[in-house]
């Protein structure tokens, strides 16, 4: 009951922010790509799915700040197609809430006989995550990730954000985002396991709708 209510005041606060002048709300629906440093692989080979509410709160001339609320699929993967050949297959899933909070810059505005149908085609963004691990798969025939994942992974991580959006119209946009984590997913120092110590960052392209 108490996780039903949680969720349902994530979900109704956009609603009601929207409803204010100076704020707009929307959903977030896109594609995460992975990859972690210090693993056995190279490359944004894991693929996920994001979802999730954007607020965004007006500033001054051309500025605007967000909060998002998003489930966001991270993790690694030694190919970006799986081989049936591969005599080494591995691949680490991470599920996490994520919430992004960042500042906007906007340009090329789109003008219309109603001011308050203008809007920017394009802006760029930078801020920090904040991400709290939920659970984790792994798929790993010679059970190295099993060593590490998931009692010995950092639950909390703090990342860079860093992007840029297109809109198509007012209420439509298209947004490409780098994420690199401040925080060592995996820490050799701390234990027993030892080798090197892991480091994640992603890509994400997401599509947002705003109301």
């Amino acid at each position: 009951m108490k996780k039903l209510v949680f969720w349902a005041i994530i979900v109704a606060f956009p609603l009601i922010v929207a409803a204010q002048p100076r704020f707009k709300a929307g959903a977030v629906l896109g594609l995460t790509a992975s990859q972690i440093d210090g693993d056995l692989s190279a490359g944004y080979n894991k693929l996920g799915f994001q979802g999730g509410l954007r607020v965004i709160s007006r500033l001054k001339g051309k500025t605007e700040a967000s909060m998002e609320i998003l489930f966001s699929q991270r993790g690694c993967q030694n190919e970006l197609i799986p081989n049936d050949f591969d005599p080494n297959p591995f691949a680490l899933t991470l599920n996490y809430v994520e919430v992004p909070i960042q500042w906007h810059f906007k340009d090329w505005l789109v003008e219309y006989d109603e001011e308050k149908y203008n809007y920017y085609r394009v802006s760029f963004n930078a801020g920090l995550s904040y991400a709290r691990l939920i659970n984790s798969k792994v798929d790993d025939d010679f059970n190295w990730l099993n060593n590490v994942a998931p009692d010995y992974l950092t639950r909390n991580d703090l990342s860079i954000v860093l992007g840029a959006n297109f809109w198509a119209n007012r209420h439509l946009g298209f947004t490409v985002r780098w994420n690199r984590s401040l925080v060592l997913l995996y820490d050799s120092r701390k234990a027993p396991q030892g080798g090197k110590s892991w480091n994640q960052h992603c890509l994400y392209f997401q599509t947002i709708y705003l109301l």
